[in-house]
């Protein structure tokens, strides 16, 4: 009993840091749009939430239970970009995800966001830089949040507890930021160099020439063995490994419902958590933001 117990929760663990590092990609990612945009105000953000369909992380998750840790992770991998920026308008884009995450928890509780000393030190810097550029957009939502309760202000990252077995584990910030673009980046080359005229075909004569030359030369010199190279083969198969993924996830693609079926599984399932009393989703409090509206143009 004991070791399906233990089983249970390292698939657990091993679930909740898989969904934390792929929501963490897909934070890369929708600030790496917000970047294109140049821009400070909530209105281009909102574009890029509409575009990247954000309203819908919460929308697979498969354990109830593990919403609330899962609304944890959310806030703690954002705030690595306000702590670790690329630029001001990435960390301006995270700040507003903050923002937008906390009010759209399907929770009944919301969960608060925890604020150190120094992370709350950085985000008054933020704040403060906004004011100076007449951004009202930033200064009226941190405004909104701290009148609220968003903020819960802590000594420490890690929540304390009697003992630790009982506290969920956090880790200290490390700048991990940026690096999923940076690695899909240099897969995307990979993809394309087989597309790029006569590249394969350059390097498989240049290695034909230079293993004859090494044949030759070893006819010459007993002491030198002579191999076969296989790099052309391992360039071959990684790139046909990566044609296969790609048809893999194209036709995932084509197996996706229609938005309208997603908007209608997406209210009923609501709706059965509003209607069960012991549910964890949220049902008396209800605020409405910016991003809310896409619930409404959508059924427009």
């Amino acid at each position: 009993m004991s070791r399906q117990k233990f089983m249970n929760k390292a698939l657990m663990y091993q679930y909740d840091k898989e969904l934390a590092s792929a929501f963490q990609a897909d934070c890369e990612i929708f600030l790496d749009e917000f970047e294109k945009y140049q821009s400070f105000r909530f209105m281009d953000f909102q574009q890029v939430w509409h575009q990247q369909k954000f309203s819908f992380i919460f929308a697979g998750q498969v354990y109830a239970l593990l919403l609330r840790d899962f609304c944890e992770n959310c806030f703690y991998v954002v705030k690595k970009y306000i702590m670790f920026p690329r630029t001001l308008y990435t960390q301006i884009g995270a700040f507003y995800l903050l923002y937008s995450i906390y009010y759209k928890q399907p929770l009944r509780t919301w969960v608060k966001i925890r604020l150190t000393f120094d992370e709350y030190q950085k985000l008054y810097e933020l704040i403060t830089e906004m004011s100076h550029r007449q951004q009202i957009d930033v200064c009226y939502i941190f405004s909104k949040m701290q009148s609220e309760g968003a903020f819960l202000y802590v000594a420490h990252r890690k929540p304390l507890g009697p003992e630790d077995r009982f506290v969920k584990d956090v880790q200290m910030y490390i700048n991990d930021t940026f690096t999923y673009s940076k690695t899909q980046s240099a897969i995307t080359k990979f993809k394309d160099l087989q597309d790029k005229s006569g590249l394969i075909s350059e390097i498989e004569s240049t290695n034909k020439e230079y293993s004859e030359l090494l044949q030759k030369y070893a006819g010459k010199c007993s002491q030198l063995k002579p191999f076969s190279s296989t790099l052309i083969d391992e360039i071959q198969a990684a790139y046909t490994n990566f044609q296969n993924d790609g048809k893999n996830s194209n036709s995932n693609e084509g197996t996706t419902v229609k938005k309208s079926e997603i908007q209608t599984s997406k209210h009923s399932i609501k709706n059965k958590a509003m209607l069960n009393k012991n549910a964890v989703y949220r049902a008396s409090k209800k605020v409405k933001t910016a991003v809310d509206t896409t619930d409404e143009s959508d059924s427009n």
